[in-house]
């Protein structure tokens, strides 16, 4: 991948090119400068000093012995040479610095040093800012590629390289149309007036957008590529929604429309217009029902605090709707019970709600003469337990029986009145109440029907 920002970057070697530069315009004259002859007025003496001491050291050599001169001009080549080295850089580096001439040569090298740590302390922040850069780039969800006006990948973040299982090293600068194989996504990169396409690839909905240049030029450009699988999910499940609601509701809507009519046009005795009339009043009551587990879902999954955290007497609750089911039943179930006394922590309404919910479904869909058990036990946890003897579910339609408006059998379920949103409203006041909702059914055998549990993880036994 490449950096994020183009401008140019100096290392230190380049940086002391860079002042050398600045004083390139100096001539032999500047040499000249006060500074300079006192840098470099101890090598004009060098000669003088060299004869005099080789004058010194023959005339000592006689006197003495000749190994005397021999040492003494060893002595002198090191000295020598250690001078010079010692003058030769110090002339370069006063000669770096154009604002050297009449200065001492300590704040020349004073100046260089400086000029020497802001290079440093640039490159350190320009450093520092690409990582950045490249921090914010990494945490975009979304991928981001680069483009050349060839379409070549010139750079690309790390979600992109997730998204479309990508390697940096080995696709970085190949034509993006050979790594997304798309038709529909090929078209797009050539044609500008064509819309945002989503496309399916690797089981996922992605949706690729193409900033374009606005001076028509052939530069390079972004592309974005999101990933809406789920958003798309959502519109799936809104349009569905949206469809199963008018369905649910244009049945009893019918129905009470053909009834009224029947009523108002025909002459009929009281007792057909009591029987119709009875009829209407069920059909009402079902879209009723309707209605209030819709209010009823929508608060529940727009509600995004949880629920009043107060101590509700469950089996008390257990015993109401255990009630309200027989009601229900008219004598039509046997009813077992073993509700033992138990609190949890939540909203007596929404755990009503959810146990009549239970109990009403085990009415409904439990043939006459079944029977429907409701147990309540306390140990590590508070279990509620609604155990029937109807027909049994099928394995492959449990995981979706608490969508809204699923249907095992939708002709059964018409006959039953059920409006198709009673598990959707356990599940939701279990997630609430931090319960688990367990759903075990046989189809067949001596065991036949459904077993519907709710597991509370807080409680406290009373």
């Amino acid at each position: 991948m490449i950096p994020l920002d183009s401008r140019p970057l100096y290392g230190l070697g380049d940086l002391t090119e860079h002042i050398a530069d600045d004083i390139a315009g100096l001539n032999g004259a500047d040499i000249g400068s006060a500074a300079a002859r006192t840098t470099l007025a101890p090598m004009k003496r060098l000669p003088q000093l060299v004869g005099a001491v080789t004058v010194c050291a023959v005339v000592l050599s006689f006197v003495w012995t000749p190994w005397v001169a021999a040492v003494a001009l060893a002595a002198l080549c090191i000295w020598l040479t250690l001078l010079v080295q010692s003058r030769e850089r110090d002339a370069n580096d006063l000669m770096r610095d154009a604002n050297a001439v009449e200065r001492p040569f300590a704040d020349v090298m004073s100046s260089v040093r400086s000029r020497l740590k802001e290079g440093e302390q640039i490159v350190k922040d320009r450093d520092a800012e690409i990582v950045q850069r490249k921090q914010i780039t990494n945490a975009v969800p979304d991928g981001l590629f680069l483009l050349d006006a060839a379409n070549r990948i010139v750079w690309c973040n790390r979600a992109a390289l997730v998204m479309h299982e990508l390697d940096a090293f080995r696709d970085v600068g190949k034509p993006i149309a050979q790594l997304i194989r798309s038709p529909e996504f090929a078209a797009y990169l050539e044609d500008d007036a064509r819309s945002e396409p989503v496309i399916a690839l690797g089981g996922r909905s992605i949706l690729f957008h193409l900033e374009r240049s606005d001076d028509g030029t052939e530069g390079a450009r972004l592309l974005l590529t999101r990933d809406v699988t789920e958003r798309e999910k959502l519109d799936r499940m809104r349009r569905d929604f949206v469809a199963n609601v008018s369905h649910e509701l244009r049945t009893p809507l019918t129905v009470v429309g053909g009834f009224v009519e029947t009523i108002t046009d025909l002459p009929l005795d009281e007792t057909e217009r009591a029987r119709y009339l009875n009829l209407i009043a069920n059909q009402t009551g079902n879209m009723q029902r309707l209605v209030e587990d819709l209010l009823t879902l929508a608060r529940m999954e727009n509600d995004q605090m949880p629920p009043e955290s107060v101590p509700t007497d469950l089996a008390c609750i257990a015993r109401d709707v255990l009630a309200d089911a027989e009601a229900l039943s008219a004598g039509t179930h046997t009813f077992v019970a073993n509700i033992a006394p138990a609190t949890v922590l939540g909203s007596a309404n929404e755990l009503r709600s959810a146990l009549g919910n239970l109990l009403s479904n085990a009415v409904r869909y439990t043939p006459p003469g079944g029977r429907i058990a409701l147990t309540v036990t306390v140990a590590d946890e508070v279990k509620v337990e609604v155990k029937d003897t109807g027909a049994g579910i099928a394995p492959e339609h449990l995981p979706r029986l608490t969508e809204r408006f699923y249907r095992v059998d939708r002709s059964r379920s018409r006959e039953t009145g059920g409006t198709g949103l009673g598990l959707a409203i356990v599940k939701h006041v279990a997630q609430r109440h931090r319960a688990k909702l367990e759903i075990e059914s046989e189809v067949s055998g001596a065991n036949h029907g459904s077993t519907f549990r709710l597991r509370f993880p807080t409680i406290s036994a009373t």
